[in-house]
């Protein structure tokens, strides 16, 4: 088992080349599955290095990806959630406070993430008195519930790459009128209470990485 998480950290290191992941020791795995490309259903666990023994500490939950399934390359607006690792940089939402001990910033209006390929903000969190689409009004998402606990990640940040894609967030599930769960438009969801559970869970200093990936 230990042996498994050693090979998994070194394919992290040299296959994605996260920030953290290849400077740091990661000690925290939030892992996504889907079991095929197209999939839009799948699992998320966490799996964490305890006394140097690997051990899943939340296993295996619903979650939601993209209405396309999942994508090494994907681009902005293709509806896919990428494949390969992201660290999971701090938190979000609406209340006031959260408890984690990650970096938590509440959001409030005017709150905006860039996801125009013609805006120089691309991929970034501003403040805008007027955020229309394709750019997310963190706020008024926040408000509706789904990004009421959320956790952002380092996708397409060091550098950023315009168009290869913007706001790869956890957060919590969006539903339909029949109360069903919603595919995202790239990003990883999963319940509220597990949202919170996640909150309570990741720790900076075990550098927590998301892994998505096909289950084999």
């Amino acid at each position: 088992m230990k042996r498994c998480l050693g090979l998994l950290v070194v394919s992290l290191v040299v296959l994605f080349a996260s920030p953290v992941a290849a400077s740091a020791s990661v000690t925290q795995l939030v892992i996504v599955e889907v079991p095929s490309a197209s999939a839009s259903v799948g699992t998320l666990k966490v799996v964490e290095t305890i006394d140097g023994v690997e051990r899943v500490v939340l296993a295996p939950v619903l979650a939601r990806v993209g209405r396309n399934g999942v994508k090494r390359d994907r681009r902005e607006g293709d509806g896919t959630t990428p494949l390969g690792s992201m660290a999971i940089t701090g938190a979000f939402g609406s209340t006031a406070k959260a408890r984690t001990e990650l970096p938590y910033r509440r959001v409030v209006d005017g709150d905006c993430w860039i996801s125009d390929v013609g805006d120089r903000a691309y991929n970034r969190r501003v403040r805008r008195s007027l955020c229309v689409a394709p750019n997310e009004d963190l706020y008024r998402i926040a408000r509706g519930g789904a990004y009421e606990y959320a956790l952002t990640t380092d996708y397409n940040t060091s550098p950023t790459v315009t168009g290869k894609g913007s706001a790869i967030f956890i957060h919590v599930h969006a539903h339909d009128v029949a109360g069903q769960t919603k595919p995202t438009s790239g990003c990883v969801s999963v319940s509220r209470a597990v949202m919170k559970r996640l909150f309570a869970l990741l720790d900076p200093a075990k550098n927590p990485v998301l892994v998505v990936r096909i289950r084999r």
